[in-house]
């Protein structure tokens, strides 16, 4: 699950219940967020989105956003394939003892990720300086767009 206030519009997330109308682990993109939305079944407030398939709209569907509480989605983990697949490249590869890792960096937009394969931790650095700590491509996108520069990512 992803509090609201973690959010923002054009996030990737996906979804990690079943029973719901959508297929578990299916990816879409934030289009609405709610903070405090009322769930009549468990009679109180929860943080809703509404979320539009980042492949095209399903055939079977309206053309209109689903709608989730946000309990039903999830965060996508970074993997290196993932930032492979949005442009960064691998710099460096470090093995020393025990420790190992990665410097993937994206010419375009001029950011490292360095990913310590031991605790899978990434971090992101602008000019060799450490911006943050991150876990999922939501908060690589929120860097990106704190920057100013493009977020629209590939899954």
């Amino acid at each position: 699950m992803i509090k609201p206030e973690d959010l923002r519009i054009g996030d990737i997330v996906k979804v990690n219940k079943i029973g719901c109308a959508l297929h578990k682990n299916a990816i879409f993109k934030v289009v609405g967020i709610r903070s405090k939305h009322y769930n009549t079944t468990e009679k109180r407030f929860r943080g809703s989105v509404e979320l539009i398939d980042v492949n095209g709209l399903d055939e079977d569907c309206c053309d209109s956003p689903y709608g989730l509480w946000c309990k039903s989605i999830a965060p996508i983990s970074l993997t290196p394939e993932l930032l492979e697949k949005n442009g960064f490249k691998e710099e460096q590869h470090q093995k020393e003892g025990t420790s190992e890792w990665y410097d993937f960096y994206h010419y375009d937009l001029g950011i490292n990720i360095v990913y310590e394969v031991e605790g899978n931790k990434f971090a992101a650095y602008l000019d060799g300086k450490k911006l943050r700590e991150i876990k999922y491509l939501h908060e690589l996108q929120h860097i990106l767009w704190a920057l100013g520069l493009n977020a629209e990512l590939k899954v």
